[in-house]
């Protein structure tokens, strides 16, 4: 995720969760349980695999802020090191299926204000110091979002999502009117049926020589679909985007190829615009995994495009055929295994292996005499001369 970030503080002890009320999206860190709750990105995470996970750990630092905006990871250098170095989730949901409070007795909140280099000392030191208190690995940290009492009930009491207008649905959970990237922050594309797949963590960002610049395509259509046609060996996922009152389709295009899949390439429509973006890079560059897998990365962008147009997503995950479940499969990933640091181990090793091979060959080179002199031989040796 290129991820998340934040934080200066004033420390409570909480007892009961009526005196904070959290809202996501929200990050989960610090303990190994939380792996389990990534791959589930199409789905809230259930009230059985938070409830395990906040009795498990030792204690829970909990930070909060009062914005519901994506944090740049940029300005919080040492906290996205943090979370990069530990297991960690993201979670774009709004709510918990149940909040942490009622499981857990060491509990600290943390209320984030300030600059973004105050807040980014904080997140480190608040929790290093529950680390140091408790233990590595059993700390588990959450950043999350505060959210209004009032805002809270109302949401609470909706009990049925699906009555709600299009208004109310597009209605955050602030008193500021809401902008276009807060309405789509979470940017899922979910085919129809649940047959594919992408969720991104940004907006993606298109760039049409002459027509569009760099601009980030925030509003899509909810009826994504999936043009299914295993049997002929492809597929597409298409996705309407709004530009500029003007639509822009994108169709995801996906190859199958002895039991695995392949996305190797975008078809753009845009006005009279048509063409087709491959995957800029190398072979390993291509998203790919085998059949019932997903695919994520999140360490480098995914381009698509040609010498003068151009598509990025950037921290992604990507399955299609999902066969109508509605979660990603295990997940395969672009971390390579050959990193500096194995290379630097690599390189010590064949130097040592090569001290030692010159060692032996110099050891087995080495020939005794098979002849020894006596000193009656010598004596008679000398008469002879003589």
């Amino acid at each position: 995720m290129h991820c998340v970030f934040l934080a200066f503080y004033l420390s409570l002890a909480v007892t009961t969760c009526s005196a904070t009320i959290l809202s996501g999206p929200y990050l989960f860190w610090g303990h190994q349980s939380v792996v389990a709750l990534q791959p589930r990105a199409l789905v809230e995470a259930s009230e059985d695999d938070l409830t395990n996970l906040f009795q498990d750990v030792k204690a829970i630092v909990i930070f909060v802020r009062n914005a519901t905006g994506r944090l740049d990871g940029s300005a919080y250098p040492k906290f996205q090191q943090l979370v990069k170095s530990n297991a960690w989730a993201y979670l774009p949901q709004h709510f918990l299926a149940t909040e942490p409070f009622n499981y857990n007795a060491n509990i600290e909140v943390i209320n984030l204000t300030g600059s973004a280099e105050e807040e980014d000392q904080v997140l480190i030191s608040g929790y290093d110091d529950a680390v140091a208190i408790y233990g590595e690995g059993e700390v588990l940290g959450i950043l999350a979002s505060r959210e209004e009492d009032t805002h809270y009930i109302a949401k609470r009491d909706a009990k049925d999502r699906d009555e709600r207008t299009e208004e109310e649905r597009g209605a955050t959970t602030t008193s500021q009117t809401p902008t276009a990237e807060e309405e789509d922050k979470t940017f899922i594309y979910v085919a129809v049926g649940h047959k594919a797949v992408l969720y991104v963590t940004s907006a993606p960002i298109i760039n049409i020589a002459g027509k569009l610049n760099n601009t980030k395509l925030v509003s899509h259509n909810k009826d994504v679909t999936f043009d299914d046609q295993r049997g002929k060996g492809y597929g597409r996922l298409n996705i309407i985007f709004s530009v500029d009152t003007q639509k822009l389709f994108l169709r995801f295009n996906f190859t199958l190829s002895r039991g695995y899949w392949y996305m190797k390439a975008v078809e753009v429509e845009y006005n009279e615009y048509k063409s087709v973006l491959p995957v800029v890079g190398t072979l390993y560059s291509i998203p790919s995994a085998p059949i019932g897998f997903s695919y994520r990365c999140s360490s480098r962008n995914l381009q698509f495009g040609n010498e003068s147009d151009s598509l990025t997503i950037s921290d992604f995950q990507v399955q299609p055929w999902l066969n109508g479940v509605p979660r990603f499969g295990d997940v395969y990933d672009c971390v390579g295994f050959t990193t500096a640091p194995i290379w630097a181990g690599i390189l010590v090793t064949l130097f040592l292996v090569g001290i030692l091979s010159i060692g032996l060959i110099a050891l087995m080179d080495i020939k005794t005499p098979n002849r020894f002199e006596s000193s009656r031989s010598k004596q008679l040796s000398l008469f002879i001369q003589e």
